[in-house]
């Protein structure tokens, strides 16, 4: 059975045909028209054939794309530099460097063409330097090359092997709203034996979900019904976050008041029931009415247990009115329908980080600068080769945590491949005559390589193998390799490789331990800009940079790992929640409640940057809930739940303040 799993299938087997089929298309025209580099079209059909249709365009458009921009700026750059090395030299460092920083900033496919156009003024630029007349030549090959390989890939898998990925996207989005539904429910009913582990698989699981739209979204003309999904995700994804702060409440009941919690529970186990089911219209409203009812009771009674069953009321509320807007997305999705399409959320993804995209960008030009002070140093030709290496070897995996394993794997691919590529050059295509036994000889290396490369375990190890294979391959009309020019190419190439290895590890050596501390300071940074007032910006853009924090947090961990972290791993994100919600309402306070909520806000800031002890902090705060709390307007009861939500969050283990019993009925 293990064996099995290593073996590649049907579907394996049938992607390899086509895609070599494909490259053997691309290497016939390019034969045909008198192309230069016909290898450069099959490789392209390589890196461009992807599992499903809307990666594969995705893919072919955007590497088009980078490909024309790397082209262009090497056209620019080379011919008015070439006399003046250290300032081409700069010039390039500082284009791959920027480039690599700008994909790392965009979550989209479009990512891949900023990343290409680094590396492929790289590629065009650095062989130029010797003959930088024909450079303009050169490039139009290049984007001819590149663009007949995407449109061989592009025509046979479209025709051949369609494989679109909106119904495996539709298909998912139901199983992880599911997953969301059935987690938010086990935690209203305190069933958490799993729950971080949980947490962990519906992050991974939206990340994939974000990945698989983004693919989707180049398929059936950008099916407007799609763009829904992104809103629905946001929604969804505030769930476990509200349902953890209802389980709270109910501990604290359980702990403090098991009576009130007794009356509190036909209606917790109703929402329970309704979430994950399809609601209608009355049945919510009529439910709502009832929460709504019951929570105005439990503000009446007053003490700290009516306080807490007044804010597991309100959550509870929120939880359904968002269950109910999650099924009005996914019915929007599914009819193809869309309506008003929404704005797409502007900025970028809370999880991005600068130092980490600027380390990256310096890694990269690092990297291409060594390689290139060599090259000029000791006058060796393999040079150029080595630099590019070391523009491509920086950026293909600068998105990872920790790139290098990444890169040794790649490496450890390219020398495979430089074997294979040597075997075949000087052992076997000697003998090859005519372009029918060229495809039968490719197809005994490229047809089972395929097959290994379509299975993501083994996609790793076998991506060099067949990208590199075919450059190294350099097939032309007529036969005339050189061992030793080969040779000193498969060094330049495993030398460019290593250089970008050695300064990935000098510059982003940290690893995922490193990154997952800056995804929690992050959240501190957040917290402590807006109990200071400094971010007052729409709430659910706030949310939503920190549940994707979460998330990437979430994904990094290992089952242990996040097991350790517990049920208080949402602290930052609900402490934020309720923060933004003093926020709003502390300005229509009356004056004594107003200074009493800024006094607590600013303990919290103070807290979280390590300036106020954490009793202090939290007497502030149970000194703003009393103030609050013996009011009975709307904004003071606001104040109060969203203080009791803050207290809750930041101080799980604190003894119950002294509240008094029913409120006075004050204006």
């Amino acid at each position: 059975m293990a064996l099995e799993q290593w073996l590649p299938r049907r579907r394996e087997w049938l992607f390899s045909l086509v895609t070599f089929a494909a490259a053997a298309l691309a290497l016939f025209i390019a034969f045909g028209t008198g192309l230069e580099r016909p290898y450069w079209a099959a490789t392209t059909v390589y890196v461009t054939a992807q599992p499903s249709a809307g990666a594969l365009r995705a893919k072919g458009i955007w590497r088009l794309g980078g490909t024309f921009a790397g082209a262009a700026f090497a056209v620019l750059a080379v011919p008015n530099l070439v006399n003046a090395p250290p300032l081409l030299v700069l010039a390039m460092t500082l284009w791959v460097g920027a480039c690599l920083a700008a994909a790392l900033l965009d979550t989209t496919p479009r990512s891949y063409g900023f990343m290409l156009a680094g590396y492929t003024a790289a590629i065009i630029g650095f062989p130029a330097v010797d003959a930088p007349d024909a450079i303009f030549t050169t490039a139009l090959l290049r984007v001819e090359e590149i663009g007949l390989g995407i449109a061989c890939a592009w025509a046979l898998h479209s025709v051949l092997l369609p494989n679109p990925a909106t119904p495996r996207l539709l298909r998912q989005l139901e199983t992880w709203t599911a997953a969301v539904a059935r987690l938010t429910a086990d935690a209203l009913r305190g069933e958490l034996p799993n729950l971080a582990e949980d947490r962990r698989r519906l992050a991974i699981g939206g990340t994939a979900l974000d990945t698989l739209f983004q693919q989707a979204r180049y398929e059936d003309g950008g099916r407007a019904a799609l763009r829904w999904l992104p809103v629905l995700r946001g929604e969804a994804r505030r769930m476990p976050v509200l349902a953890s702060s209802a389980a709270d409440r109910v501990a604290g009941l359980r702990a403090t008041d098991p009576a009130g919690l007794a009356r509190a529970e036909p209606l917790l186990r109703e929402v329970t029931a309704a979430i994950g089911t399809r609601i209608g219209q009355a049945e919510q409203r009529s439910l709502d009415e009832r929460l709504a009812a019951a929570e105005r009771e439990a503000a009446a009674e007053g003490g700290w247990p009516g306080l807490l069953r007044e804010g597991l009321l309100a959550r509870l509320r929120e939880l359904l009115a968002t269950w109910v807007a999650c099924q009005a997305h996914a019915a929007r999705i599914a009819s193809k329908h869309a309506g008003r399409v929404p704005a797409a959320p502007a900025g970028l993804p809370g999880h991005a980080d600068p130092l980490l995209v600027g380390l990256s960008g310096l890694a990269a030009a690092l990297a291409v600068l060594l390689c290139c002070a060599f090259w000029v140093l000791v006058g060796w030709p393999g040079g150029a080769t080595a630099a590019m290496m070391a523009a491509v070897g920086a950026s293909l995996f600068a998105q990872l945590d920790d790139p290098a394993p990444a890169i040794l794997r790649f490496m450890e691919g390219t020398a495979i491949a430089v074997a294979l590529a040597g075997l075949m050059l000087f052992a076997v295509l000697p003998m090859v005559d005519g372009f029918v036994p060229l495809v039968l000889v490719l197809g005994t290396l490229y047809l089972p390589v395929g097959a290994l490369l379509a299975m993501p375990a083994l996609q790793p190890r076998m991506a060099p193998v067949a990208i590199n294979g075919f450059a190294l391959l350099a097939l032309q009309s007529t036969y005339g390799a050189e061992f030793d020019s080969f040779l000193e190419g498969g060094i330049a190439m495993m030398l460019g490789f290593g250089v970008a290895l050695t300064v990935t590890r000098l510059v982003r050596g940290a690893g995922v331990a490193w990154r997952v501390e800056r995804l929690v300071e992050a959240d501190r940074r957040d917290l402590v800009r807006l109990a200071e007032g400094r971010q007052t910006a729409d709430l659910r853009r706030i949310a939503a940079a920190m549940l994707d924090r979460f998330e990437a947090l979430s994904a990094r961990l290992g089952a242990a790992d996040a097991a350790a972290m517990g049920r208080r791993e949402l602290a930052e994100l609900r402490a934020a929640f309720n923060l933004l919600r003093l926020r709003a309402v502390a300005p229509v306070l009356a004056a004594a409640e107003q200074r009493s909520v800024e006094a607590a806000i600013a303990a919290t800031a103070g807290m979280v940057r390590g300036s106020v002890p954490v009793e202090a902090a939290l007497a502030r705060i149970d000194a703003a809930l009393l103030a609050t709390f013996q009011r009975v307007d709307t904004s003071a009861r606001a104040a109060a739940l969203a203080l009791t939500g803050l207290r809750m969050a930041l101080f799980p283990e604190a003894a119950p303040p002294a509240l008094p019993g029913p409120v006075a009925q004050a204006a």
